[in-house]
């Protein structure tokens, strides 16, 4: 499918409708920890329908850190990929959508139990919004703690194993950086959404690994390329954007951090 071009900068907020034009590349600047306080939100247009929430998490020594998640539109309401990273900055993405898409969030699929992809689970339930996630996600966010998706997603129990909501296409790769991990692909963009399964280009060390499966991490990834060999726009958990090479870096990180 002829594919419009990636909006060529302007990360402000305020865009009430999608981009006119895009290109197979990456934003060639997206926000990082410097440019959104925490509880905050911006949103990133990547491509028409589709844009990029970025909220981020002050850590206790003072580092704020980025996290991205997505925004898809569906017809006259849109679907999420992941919850902003925490309560507030998850109210500030909703006032954030309302004020510059203008059009109501269908649901939410949180792609793995950590506070940076659930923990504004709750501020979705109170507003009659749905939380999807797998069996296995909303077991460990309990187990952990952590705000736990409303609905669970049949059928993602083995890899790869798939479902369908909305315009988004749900993935079950394999354990990964978190046993759970899921990936979503947005068909008609050409945009899949990696989450914390992979890393954006300037990471050399594979992050947190306290709940990763490092032998499997890499097949998982493998898994990933093979079944979308089309997407052409990858937005990893944190950091910018890439292209499909941003797999091929997450399988090389991943792999030197298992030796």
């Amino acid at each position: 499918m002829l594919r419009l071009g990636l909006l060529l900068a302007l990360l402000v907020t305020g865009c009430a409708s999608a981009p006119d034009a895009v290109s197979p590349s990456p934003p060639t600047t997206y926000p990082t920890g410097a440019d959104v306080e925490p509880g905050q939100i911006k949103l990133v247009p990547l491509r028409p329908g589709v844009w990029a929430h970025v909220s981020t998490f002050r850590f206790e020594d003072g580092t704020v850190y980025p996290s991205n998640g997505l925004v898809v539109r569906d017809g006259d309401s849109v679907y999420l990929v992941d919850t902003a990273w925490g309560e507030e900055a998850t109210v500030a993405l909703l006032a954030a959508i309302d004020a510059e898409i203008g059009l109501p969030v269908r649901g939410v699929v949180s792609t793995h139990f950590h506070d940076d992809r659930v923990e504004g689970a709750d501020v979705f339930r109170s507003r009659g919004i749905p939380v999807f996630a797998s069996s296995m996600t909303r077991r460990l966010a309990a187990e952990e703690g952590n705000a736990v998706p409303s609905d669970s997603l049949a059928g993602l129990t083995v890899p790869g194993a798939n479902v369908r909501l909305g315009p988004l296409d749900v993935f079950y790769a394999g354990p990964g950086h978190t046993r759970d991990n899921l990936v979503v692909y947005v068909p008609e963009a050409g945009i899949l959404a990696g989450g914390c399964a992979v890393h954006e280009a300037s990471r050399t060390h594979a992050g947190n690994v306290a709940d990763a499966d490092l032998d499997a991490w890499p097949v998982s990834l493998r898994r990933v390329r093979d079944r979308y060999p089309e997407a052409d726009l990858v937005v990893p958990g944190h950091g910018p954007p890439g292209g499909r090479e941003l797999l091929d870096h997450s399988i090389e990180v991943v792999e030197a951090a298992g030796d």
